[in-house]
C-alpha cells in the first residue's frame, strides 16, 4: 500500500480536497494524520478530522489517526466504544505510548490498530495473546523522525522488521516528501536516516525490496505533481517517467521498454533497432561525445546491425565513434535509473528548466 499524510494544523479546504483526490487517482490508498502534535491547536482538530474522514470515505481511502488518551477523549470516545469512530471515516488508530496491552486488546476488536513497530516486544506479543487481542486487526507502524541524525539505523531496522514478520505483523514505514516539508524542522519526515534526502520513489522501492515493508507513507504533507505521476507510473504500470532534453524529438512519440535481460552499463530500448530496420534510415556519425550517467545515445551506422539502438547510460562511458549522443536525463531523475529492470516501460518527458 502507498499512503500520504494530511495534517490538521491547517484547514481541510478545497485545495486540500483536490490534493487528496489527485493522490487517490494516482494510486495512493491510505491517509495518515495525527491529533496530538504539541505544536498545534487541539481546539480545531475534531471538526477538521471529521472533514478529512468524510473526504477519505468518499475516495475509498483508509484513514489512520495517530492518537493518545487525550485525543480519544477529544473525539468523545473511550477504549470501550472507539468503534464508533468508523462513522467519521476513520479506518485505524495508530496508538501512542500510554495504552496498556489490555486496552489495546479491547480496541483491536473494534477497528484496525497500528502498534509502535520500534517498541513492541516479545512480552507485548505474549500479553496481547493472553488478552485475546485480534491480531488480524493489528499492524506494526514505525515512526518518522523530523530531526536530522535521529532516523533509524538501517541494520537495526532490518533486524526489527524480520522479527515483526516472524510475529506475522504487516510493517509500515515513512519516506520524506519532495516539496513543502513539514515544520518546525523542515528536513523531511523519514523513518530511516539514510533515506532523509533520498528521492521518495527510490526510498519506497528500497523499503519494499530490502526491508520487508508492506506499507509506505509519505510523511511530509505534500509531494509534487511530477513525483505523484512517477509513483503512479511505476506502481500501476511498471513504467519509469524520465524528464530529458534531446535533439531527437521522436523519442517522445511512444513508450519504450528495457530488454528482458538487464545490461550492467546501459538501458537498451528494445523497440529502437526494430524501428530503424523498418525505416532503413542510415544514422550518420555525429555528436560522438563522452557519455555521462543519464546520457541518451543512438548507435550510428558504424555499429553495423546495432545501428538505431537507443540506450540510456547507467554509468559514465568513454566516447565512441559508433555512438551518437542525442540527449540527457534531468539530474533529478538520474536516481531512478536503477529502478529500470527487465521489460520496464520508459516514458520520456520534455524537460523545461522551470518545470516542477
Amino acid at each position: 500500500m502507498l499512503g500520504f499524510s494530511i495534517y490538521l494544523d491547517t484547514e481541510i479546504d478545497g485545495r486540500t480536497e483536490n490534493y487528496i483526490k489527485n493522490m487517490s487517482q494516482n494510486g495512493f490508498t491510505g491517509v495518515f494524520t495525527s491529533v496530538h502534535i504539541p505544536e498545534d491547536d487541539d481546539s480545531k482538530y475534531v471538526e477538521r478530522l471529521k472533514s478529512l474522514g468524510e473526504i477519505c470515505a468518499n475516495q475509498n481511502l483508509e484513514l489512520t489517526v495517530d492518537i493518545d488518551y487525550q485525543g480519544l477523549k477529544n473525539l468523545g470516545c473511550s477504549v470501550n466504544d472507539a468503534g464508533k469512530l468508523t462513522q467519521f471515516g476513520i479506518s485505524a488508530l495508530r496508538l501512542d505510548d500510554g495504552f496498556t496491552n489490555s486496552e489495546i486488546a479491547i480496541l483491536s476488536h473494534q477497528l484496525a490498530i497500528a502498534l509502535n513497530a520500534s517498541t513492541i516486544s516479545e512480552s507485548d506479543v505474549h500479553e496481547l495473546t493472553v488478552q485475546n487481542a485480534n491480531f488480524d486487526h493489528m499492524e506494526a507502524w514505525h515512526n518518522y523522525y523530523p530531526r536530522p541524525e535521529t532516523g533509524l539505523d538501517a541494520a537495526w531496522f532490518a533486524k526489527k522488521n524480520a522479527w515483526l514478520k516472524e510475529q506475522h505483523f504487516s510493517v509500515m514505514a515513512f519516506v520524506s516528501g519532495d516539496t513543502n516539508f513539514r515544520g518546525p524542522v523542515y528536513r523531511g519526515l523519514p523513518t530511516l536516516e539514510v533515506q532523509r534526502n533520498m528521492n521518495p520513489l527510490v526510498a519506497t522501492n528500497e523499503l519494499d525490496k530490502n526491508f520487508e515493508v508492506d506499507k509506505v507513507f509519505v510523511g511530509d504533507p505534500q509531494i509534487s505533481n511530477q513525483l505523484m505521476k512517477q509513483f503512479e507510473s511505476f506502481y500501476q504500470h511498471n513504467e519509469i517517467r524520465l524528464r530529458i532534453k534531446t535533439t531527437y524529438p521522436q523519442i517522445f512519440d511512444q513508450v519504450w521498454h528495457n530488454r528482458p535481460e538487464v545490461a550492467r552499463d546501459v538501458v537498451r530500448l528494445v523497440e529502437s533497432r526494430q524501428q530503424n530496420q523498418k525505416t532503413s534510415v542510415n544514422i550518420r556519425p555525429e555528436q560522438m561525445n563522452v557519455r555521462k550517467i543519464g546520457t541518451i545515445t543512438i548507435d550510428n551506422l558504424n555499429y553495423g546491425r546495432y545501428e538505431g539502438e537507443i540506450q540510456i547510460c547507467k554509468r559514465a562511458l568513454e566516447a565512441s565513434k559508433k555512438v551518437n549522443v542525442i540527449g540527457q536525463v534531468n539530474q533529478t531523475d538520474i536516481v531512478l535509473l536503477p529502478l529500470i529492470g527487465e521489460n520496464t516501460a520508459i516514458k520520456f518527458i520534455p524537460y523545461e528548466e522551470d518545470s516542477q
